[in-house]
């Protein structure tokens, strides 16, 4: 082969290197996420890859009508382009610039472009150009601009005052609130301000330690201000919360935000809200002093409730026997709330702002019984090395109440019926007679005639006890109250244990229901007690009392009530059935039930009773 085609075939074979390379450029360019594009000296656009068409929305037949580049430049950047342009022709390129373009479709593209001259031989033929969309960028460095801006002018005009400081104290900003709370000119620099934070905002050590490690602090100070535009001057109260600012600071680092509000106004309003309420709550007194003695018809009373007739009879008569100093007897079985009873009279009395006290009388030996009821002397035996008053002395003016009265002794007996008839008694070991004004109220679960007919009990301390007389009937006699009870129990224990139960279930509700409640309220009271123990839900199931209301028929009747809904319709059917008792005169009824006739026709209308006429 002769040098000639040797010649030839080796450039042929460069050319076709030369032309694999290219395509591995154009190649490579079409997959690059810049766009990679080409103009000539006039700024026509002779390539692009496909990121530059996506880009800016350019179709082949774009190419063939021409595109130039000053077309898709913002004409605020045509000036600063030409520079450009300049500059790279002349070998000042590969420093990025920032160029605007509105698209077609009217978007604002913010492009970094870096450009570099084509050099053919000794001739500069065009220039190429390496573009990134920055719009992303920059949009978010507007929004983040607005944002920093809107941020600072709330800050400013807020009514809060916001003040920043180093870990020293020293104030580095704040705004027009601050300045208004402590009467810092609105020109003054913060370098300028007299004080520093911790000067006004006094912490203790241990709220500083706090700060320190890092802590938020909530702070109240009183501070003097001398004629602010706020407050004048005087003593103002400011509420501060101040928090470091990147974790934990000291005293030569750091940084911490305080927020400051003048509190003095709200201690002001606090203050007067709490006169005017003391005036009221005065007011309430003399309202509650006069309608003391009248019971409404209402299911409650004090602390006890009950929709039962026989209780209701008892609720009236409270409040007449309260405004006595009669001996009160109050009877009943263990557990239907006979110190609730002694308390309600106590609290009605005009004796209430005086001692109420209660003592079990079968909780102690006699020796001891005295000794509590009478007090001592000192020496009266071995370790009475001082005087002791009794009961009846300390309750002196107030009420005595002697539970189980019916279980002591005959020589206390004795002792008891002296006090009643003589108002009189002596401490152990002393040798003087005490008198004393104290109302006795006594209670037994006893049948006190029958045991003062077995010589078991005195006659004469009977009927000194016995001058009006209160009889509670056991829960069994009043079931139509277990619902109205346990709604009470249930309020009572959601306080105490920290619970939201609304019901009970109806399963559980005929439970309680069938059940004699040998304890009566008492026991009622421990077995919703226990319920809430093992409750986790909103409703007490049956599964949740304890096992002996579990099992057992219904009691006559039970089944009827216990599928009642609320309260409104236990009192219809409570209605309904004395009204059957009655024969269906509402007259008869009325007498029945202690209460006016209107008020039973009101009762009817509003439960949806309807009966017919009653002929008069």
């Amino acid at each position: 082969m002769n040098s000639d085609a040797t010649a030839k075939e080796d450039l042929a074979k460069k050319e076709r290197e030369l032309d694999a390379s290219e395509n591995r450029f154009r190649d490579t360019a079409q997959l690059l996420p810049g766009v990679i594009c080409e103009w000539d000296n006039d700024m026509k656009l002779t390539y692009t890859n496909i990121k530059g068409l996506e880009t800016f929305l350019l179709t082949q037949d774009d190419f063939k009508r021409g595109i130039r580049l000053f077309d898709l430049i913002s004409p605020a950047d045509h000036e600063r382009a030409r520079k450009d342009i300049h500059n790279i022709y002349h070998g000042d390129f590969g420093t990025p610039s920032e160029y605007t373009v509105t698209r077609r479709d009217g978007a604002v593209l913010h492009l970094l472009v870096n450009s570099s001259p084509i050099v053919s031989g000794k001739d500069i033929t065009g220039m190429r150009m390496c573009i990134i969309d920055i719009s992303d960028r920059v949009n978010a460095e507007q929004k983040l601009r607005e944002s920093e801006k809107r941020f600072k002018s709330i800050v400013s005009w807020s009514p809060i005052g916001i003040a920043l400081c180093d870990g020293a104290g020293k104030l580095t900003d704040m705004n027009n609130a601050f300045r208004g709370l402590f009467g810092i000119p609105g020109d003054a620099q913060p370098a300028e301000v007299p004080f520093a934070l911790f000067d006004i905002a006094a912490l203790p050590e241990e709220k500083r330690k706090r700060l320190h490690a890092g802590d938020g602090v909530e702070h109240e100070t009183k501070t003097r201000i001398d004629d602010t535009p706020r407050g004048g001057t005087g003593d103002r109260f400011f509420l501060w919360n101040i928090t470091p600012l990147g974790g934990a600071a000291r005293d030569d680092a750091g940084l911490y935000l305080a927020q400051v509000q003048d509190a003095t106004e709200q201690r002001k309003a606090n203050e007067a809200r709490i006169k005017q309420a003391q005036r009221e709550t005065e007011e309430a007194r003399h309202v509650i002093a006069n309608l003391r003695k009248e019971i409404l018809d209402k299911a409650s009373f004090g602390s006890m409730v009950s929709r039962s007739p026989a209780m209701k009879e008892i609720f009236d008569i409270l409040p007449v026997m309260a405004q006595t100093p009669a001996t009160v007897l109050v009877t009943g079985e263990s557990g239907t709330g006979k110190e609730l009873v002694a308390r309600s009279i106590h609290e009605l009395s005009p004796r209430k702002s005086r001692p109420f006290i209660a003592i079990n009388c079968t909780a102690l030996p006699d020796n001891l019984l005295e000794s509590e009821l009478f007090g001592y002397k000192a020496g009266a035996f071995t370790d009475a090395k001082k005087d002791k008053p009794g009961i009846f002395s300390r309750a002196n003016g107030g009420t005595v109440f002697l539970d189980e009265i019916g279980d002591v002794s005959g020589a206390m007996q004795a002792k008891l019926l002296r006090v009643l008839q003589e108002k009189t008694f002596e401490p152990l070991g002393g040798t003087e007679s005490v008198k004393v004004d104290v109302r006795v109220i006594a209670a037994t679960n006893r049948d006190l005639p029958a045991k003062v007919k077995k010589g078991e009990f005195r006659e004469d301390l009977f009927y000194r006890i016995n001058v009006l007389l209160v009889k509670l009937p056991p829960l069994r006699e009043r079931r139509s109250d277990i619902p109205l009870l346990c709604e009470y129990f249930i309020e009572r224990f959601n306080t105490r244990y920290n619970k939201a139960i609304k019901t009970v279930s109806q399963e559980a509700m005929s439970a309680l229901l069938s059940y004699d409640f040998p304890g009566n309220i008492r026991e009622l009271e421990n077995a919703m007690e226990h319920a809430f123990v093992f409750c986790r839900d909103s409703e007490i199931g049956k599964a949740h009392l304890p096992s002996q209301f579990r099992d057992g028929a219904a009691a006559p009747g039970v089944q009827v009530i216990s599928h009642v809904k609320d309260f409104d319709e236990l009192e219809k059917l409570y209605l309904l059935s004395v009204l059957d008792e009655m024969g269906g005169s509402k007259i008869k009824t009325a007498r029945k039930l202690g209460i006016h006739k209107a008020t039973l026709f009101r009762k009817f209308k509003r439960l949806g009773i309807e009966t017919k006429k009653e002929e008069e």
